[in-house]
């Protein structure tokens, strides 16, 4: 059995390979972190000034998150009689098309600099794509209707957050040079993105209280994306210093080819393809769950709020976690975590079938509470541990590839989230016959289906991922080794 207690691998930080290292022995136990919890959070709020914000602001409008797998493809699924197949489908095409974006865009990162800078320009350029595909997503013309109108307006919307996302990414090995710093950095990213998810979806749960429509819902969305868009961006590029780096350039293939035998990148993107499943999956039935199993449908939008409310609490803790130890201990942790509350969540669910609505609804919002805590914790320690990598990379070829890096992660993980929401729509309804527009009164065959994909396959992930995590190999004493090598 796999410990999560080990921190790192022992192993010289002067040699010049970091990349393919095959830890052969861990350190010692290391002790609980967790009788610290009730202070991490309001320590490190209490640290965050207006300046740091407005940096992480522009990487952080969730419009393509939660948004559109909570709402926008159960909307067009049942509302305009799509059915969950098509509609599968249609993500699955337009972002498969979407991945092959992000080779292209790592290469231009890397190669085309502006008098702006590096990143800035590309970051800038992504402003019109987002706003205009937003616009036609979060309000539907009616007239105009149809699998090619969902399909265009998903493509545009991930190809401008494409834009912005490798550029931000890339820049973030920037920002931040050191170990620690990133680690601060890109979680303040996620605590931006948590925080502009809770404003999100406070809107729709405003209106779900009032017994507002479907389509309302969806309206108030677009509403906060076409003003937050803008807004965030212009606040990032702003404030946020860009340099104009050096215009070293490896072709894209052959820099895919080099990562694709680098085993240390490959544990963390394989980690953050199975996250990344795992939190589309659940993402994506989330509704539809709520709706056919609880019978709790008119309840989402404050259970995602509840959700969200107390990842805030918890990227605080597993930030503190990942300085006080290390990042690959934080996240690994925070995984194994995860899926131990999943696991529970699914007899909790049984427990509960049964009961009032009020009991389901409370005891739900207090599983959800609890799960918030390790929601968002992996996902920045991960970046932060990628751009370690690509320092590793720099310490041995002499050219800095962040750019291709990154887009060869989003490329993977975008591939995990594609089919993570694509393939439970389609088996759903074409291989089960779960019916949408059915609810609770689809059959007892097709509902428990339902419910035992939403638990044991992101349980599985969860799990797989945390052992993943555990076996990096590149601790905070081997970074400031390979940083002393750059320089």
């Amino acid at each position: 059995m796999f410990s999560l207690y080990h921190l790192s691998a022992s192993f010289n930080p002067l040699s010049k390979s970091y990349l393919g290292f095959q830890p052969s022995s861990f350190l010692a136990k290391e002790k609980s972190p967790f009788k610290e919890f009730t202070s991490v959070g309001l320590k490190y709020l209490s640290s965050i000034s207006i300046i740091n914000l407005s940096k992480a602001a522009f990487k952080s409008f969730p419009v393509t998150g939660i948004p559109i797998l909570v709402y926008i493809l159960p909307f067009y699924a049942s509302n305009y009689n799509l059915g969950l197949a098509l509609v599968g489908l249609i993500f699955f095409a337009g972002r498969i098309i979407d991945v092959f974006t992000d080779p292209i865009m790592g290469a231009l990162v890397d190669r085309y600099p502006s008098r702006f800078g590096k990143h800035k320009h590309w970051i800038f350029l992504s402003l019109p794509v987002l706003c205009l595909s937003a616009y036609f997503l979060f309000f539907p013309q009616d007239e105009f209707i149809s699998g090619w109108y969902l399909f265009i307006a998903l493509f545009t919307l991930y190809s401008g957050f494409t834009l912005a996302n490798i550029a931000q990414l890339s820049w973030a090995s920037f920002i931040a040079p050191e170990y620690d710093e990133r680690t601060k950095l890109l979680t303040l990213r996620e605590i931006i993105a948590i925080i502009a998810t809770l404003i999100v979806i406070s809107i729709p749960a405003v209106i779900e209280i009032y017994e507002g429509s479907f389509l309302l819902k969806i309206n108030a969305v677009g509403i906060f994306a076409l003003i937050g868009i803008p807004l965030t961006i212009f606040l990032g590029l702003f404030f946020l210093d860009d340099k104009r780096t050096s215009s070293n350039y490896d072709n894209p293939l052959k820099s895919f080819k080099r990562f694709f035998k680098n085993k240390t990148l490959n544990r963390l993107v394989l980690a953050s393809v199975l996250l990344a499943f795992a939190q589309s999956l659940t993402g994506g039935l989330f509704v539809i769950f709520m709706d056919s199993i609880l019978e709790l449908g008119d309840y989402a939008s404050r259970a995602i709020f509840v959700n969200f409310t107390f990842a805030v609490i918890g990227i605080f803790f597993w930030r503190h976690i990942g300085l006080k130890y290390t990042k690959h201990y934080a996240a690994s942790l925070c995984l194994l975590y995860a899926g131990i509350l999943f696991l529970l969540q699914f007899f909790v669910v049984l427990f509960i079938a049964d009961a009032s609505e009020t009991v389901k609804a409370g005891v739900l919002f207090f599983v959800l509470a609890v799960y918030g805590i390790s929601f968002s914790g992996a996902a920045p320690l991960i970046i932060s541990m990628i751009a370690d990598v690509s320092d590793a990379e720099q310490a041995e070829s002499d050219i800095n590839k962040s750019g291709a890096m990154f887009a060869y992660y989003t490329t993977l993980t975008k591939v995990g989230f594609t089919f993570a929401v694509a393939f439970p729509y389609i088996f759903l309804e074409s291989v089960i016959g779960f019916d949408i527009t059915l609810g609770s009164d689809n059959t007892e065959y097709t509902k428990n289906t339902l419910l035992y994909m939403y638990h044991f396959i992101p349980v599985i992930c969860f799990f797989l991922a945390s052992y993943l995590l555990s076996k990096h190999n590149i601790s905070r004493e081997v970074h400031s080794a390979i940083k002393e090598n750059i320089s």
